[in-house]
């Protein structure tokens, strides 16, 4: 089942900063907490750090993982300030959802009809949407 899109919950709660990051771009993570710091309330950066041995890949791919994550459009890189919504980085051409899902052990039940369905809604949610 899709995990919930906790940027758009966060977002909803009217929090004067959301953002997403990932360990494989650190310019973005870094500028999104400088960036996070010196607005007042409450801020949320949602972070993706993969973990090799519950997603079961090889600990050396850890950081390979986070950019497909992203570069698939699973794992969109945003900024939402101020209720403004921004893309902090678009995959200039997104990668196929197939090569994320079947580099990691975590997905081995997953079948080819089931991750071209995975597929079909990224790419609606990406067709649907010019900030993802």
């Amino acid at each position: 089942t899709p995990k919930k899109d906790m940027i758009a919950i966060m977002a909803s709660h009217g929090i004067p900063y959301v953002a997403s990051a990932s360990i494989a771009y650190p310019a973005d993570f870094i500028s999104k907490v400088k960036r996070a710091k010196d607005i007042k309330g409450f801020r949320y950066i949602h972070v993706l750090t993969p973990q090799p041995q519950g997603w079961g890949y090889p600990p050396d791919q850890t950081v390979r993982m986070a950019r497909m994550a992203v570069e698939t459009g699973l794992w969109p890189l945003v900024e939402i300030v101020g209720g403004e919504r921004k893309e902090s980085y678009r995959p200039p051409q997104r990668l196929p959802v197939r090569e994320y899902i079947r580099a990691q052990r975590r997905f081995d039940k997953l079948g080819e009809d089931e991750i071209l369905e995975i597929q079909r809604t990224l790419d609606r949610r990406w067709r649907g949407s010019a900030s993802c």
